[in-house]
């Protein structure tokens, strides 16, 4: 009988808990001919998850163990959890390393969020030479651009002091610099994310031969996605547009906002047509000018939803809202929003707050998404013309189905 191949995994959260990176990893392991093991974080399960799960094939390869909850190790939001994270920190490692030893393994997956992963990835490697050690990244954490937030000195001390703490236990460089020089294989989501994190290094063009892009992708058999391939577009009473994420840090609005202040200006019963919806976390400064200026019945701040609700806000959306990372002067931007891929699926038009520098500039021209701008009179000009008529775009973008990629080849 042919010996089975395994891998193992080391991740924070895993399916069927939802969260970017979790379904991010799904997606780039399930393709693999592997039987997994899978020690991870446990959080709360999305039920629209857990019946694509029930339906798919390649789940069942899949044998997962939860250690802890997810907050009871990243307590960012929780600092007087502060010691007990540390604490389980550690005895992660510890059991994850343990866990491995139980039985021999070809491949061994670690992931970026949370960073401790890699952590663990090194330890294993420096122990076991031979394992075949695949690093995977959604971000960057070693010069991280939201370190030096400049908008952070406009907080409070305590916030400052707290942002600085939780960067250097979460989002230490130690986390990515182990993986970039250890590992065996690297994956990024886009080129330029890939260039942004290299050129760090002195031994570039030497880890450009370890590196490895898995772009965000699309699930054909997942009905979530087959949901948004085949809705049909409606027009509402009022143009709705809708953002679905946190706008935090160097994800700015602040051209949004001077826009809408522009177009009130001209359309006084501006309420009457036209109403923009956040979702999520938004900053107070944006919150603050937004009521300063009477914009509250058009530009709506609502609580965070679950996958599935998001889901529906952009299949009864008439836009979609798209804001970007904003680096001014960087050559390179590389965060890369993950609903660009189901904004894509919907084919409806993306007003996309951006800079040429970033990874989804790049992307939403080749597909003809070319509402792109963070200059107020442009935006503004384009709220003018959505007004009037909303356009419908029709493209393929079968080379994002997730069957495409294989992580190993």
């Amino acid at each position: 009988m042919e010996k089975e191949i395994n891998m193992f995994v080391v991740t924070g959260m895993f399916v069927p808990s939802n969260d970017t990176v979790t379904i991010l990893n799904y997606k780039r392991l399930k393709n693999l001919d592997l039987k997994f093991d899978v020690f991870a974080l446990k959080s709360n399960f999305d039920n629209s998850i857990v019946k694509e799960l029930e339906n798919d094939e390649d789940f069942k390869k899949f044998n997962i163990e939860y250690f802890k909850n997810y907050d009871e190790l990243i307590t960012i939001n929780k600092p007087y959890l502060l010691i007990l994270g540390l604490f389980n920190m550690i005895l992660f490692v510890y059991k994850a390393i343990k866990k491995f030893e139980s039985k021999p393994y070809k491949y061994l997956y670690t992931s970026s969020i949370p960073g401790i992963s890699h952590i663990i990835g090194y330890f294993i490697k420096k122990k076991y030479k031979d394992v075949i050690w695949i690093a995977s990244f959604s971000d960057p954490i070693y010069k991280s651009p939201y370190k030096n937030d400049p908008n952070l000195k406009q907080r409070s001390l305590l916030y400052q002091l707290m942002f600085k703490v939780g960067s250097f236990i979460f989002m230490n460089d130690i986390f990515e610099k182990l993986p970039i020089k250890y590992a065996d294989k690297l994956i990024f989501i886009c080129e330029h994310q890939k260039n942004f994190t290299l050129s760090l290094y002195p031994n570039k063009k030497e880890l450009e031969l370890k590196s490895k892009i898995m772009p965000l992708t699309y699930l054909k058999k997942w009905s979530i996605y087959q949901k948004l391939i085949e809705n049909k577009n409606k027009t509402n009473t009022k143009l709705t547009i809708s953002h679905l994420g946190r706008l935090y840090g160097l994800r700015k609005i602040d051209s949004l906002i001077d826009a809408l202040i522009k177009l009130k200006q001209e359309i006084p019963n501006l309420e009457n047509m036209l109403l923009i919806n956040q979702y999520s976390e938004i900053q107070k400064e944006d919150v603050k000018k937004i009521k300063q200026h009477g914009l509250e019945n058009i530009f709506i701040i609502n609580p965070k939803v679950n996958y599935q609700q998001s889901l529906e806000v952009m299949c009864n959306s008439d836009v979609l809202l798209l804001c970007d990372t904003i680096m001014e002067n960087e050559k390179i931007q590389p965060y890369l929003p993950s609903k660009i891929i189901e904004y894509l699926l919907l084919k409806k038009p993306i007003l996309t707050i951006s800079l040429p520098n970033s990874p989804a500039y790049t992307i939403l021209q080749k597909y003809k998404q070319n509402f792109i701008s963070n200059d107020s009179e442009e935006i503004k000009e384009f709220l003018k013309k959505f007004l009037l008529d909303i356009p419908s775009y029709n493209y393929s973008i079968e080379e994002l189905e997730n069957s495409n990629f294989n992580l190993l080849k």
